[in-house]
């Protein structure tokens, strides 16, 4: 059941709703006018065609993690403005403003997409530091330099890193190139009222149509899953905001997993 229809800012244009179960989010549809919505799903296809070899390219999606199927594609400097207005300033300040959450300009961004068959995922809530090497960031909008360390320890992969934590604040979820999506289908994400599914857990499907998001604040109790897609593939972009340790600890205390550097 949908809430209110908040106080978008700035940038952020469609049609916004703020949900209040199992866990506050925000879903938006029409995020993007017809022209900008068919640019960015251009490069988004093109770049599913260069990782299945239908096109030479030097962008291409790789292989994920061992326990999440998706194919992914990190999202830095270089090629953020090809899907504007995602990763321009404005936007993510706007974020920021809706979510009260101070501003860092330290972001993770990532093309997913999840071939037919892919497992669902596991219930997790994404509250975990992110380190970013300084040495290279910008003082304005900073993408995680996975070359400069390793985004989940903070190790550090050349001599001038110079790592430092932040924490994951808040996740987006951008659905494109799902055209002639149906029930029955797949590839929702799933939310849960807890960290385990059982008889009594609320959940919330939220169907990956295109031109719609998710956003949602990362804190304790924001879990939610990929579902499993037996009949089409899944695509999306996503997107981390982070704000600092001290922020996150004095509202969530010792919530955060946090992990060493090393």
């Amino acid at each position: 059941m949908r809430d209110d229809r908040p106080e978008t800012h700035g940038a952020l244009s469609g049609d916004w709703w703020c949900y209040r179960t199992p866990f506050r989010h925000w879903r938006a549809s029409d995020v993007l006018d017809e022209a900008r919505y068919k640019a960015v799903a251009s490069v988004f296809r093109t770049t599913i065609a260069n990782s299945a070899g239908r096109h030479a390219g030097t962008h291409g999606l790789s292989a994920g993690t061992s326990n999440y199927d998706a194919q992914i594609f990190p999202i830095g400097t270089s090629t953020a403005t090809a899907f504007h207005p995602f990763f321009s300033d404005e936007w993510i300040r706007s974020l920021h403003r809706l979510l009260a959450v101070p501003e860092t300009h330290r972001i993770d961004a990532a093309l997913h997409s999840s071939p037919p068959g892919s497992r669902t995922g596991w219930i997790h809530n994404d509250f975990c530091s992110g380190w970013f090497d300084e040495a290279t960031a910008s003082s304005g909008l900073a993408f995680a330099n996975r070359a400069g360390c390793d985004y989940f320890t903070g190790r550090s992969r050349n001599e001038s890193a110079s790592p430092m934590e932040y924490v994951r604040a808040a996740t987006l979820i951008y659905y494109l190139c799902n055209d002639g999506w149906s029930e029955g289908d797949g590839g929702e994400t799933g939310f849960y009222g807890a960290g385990q599914q059982h008889d009594r857990t609320s959940v919330a499907l939220v169907p990956p149509l295109n031109n719609t998001l998710l956003l949602f604040e990362c804190s304790p109790h924001s879990y939610h899953r990929f579902v499993t897609n037996p009949r089409r593939r899944r695509n999306s972009i996503i997107l981390w905001l982070h704000t600092t340790v001290n922020d996150a600890q004095s509202r969530w205390l010792d919530a955060v997993h946090r992990r060493s550097a090393q």
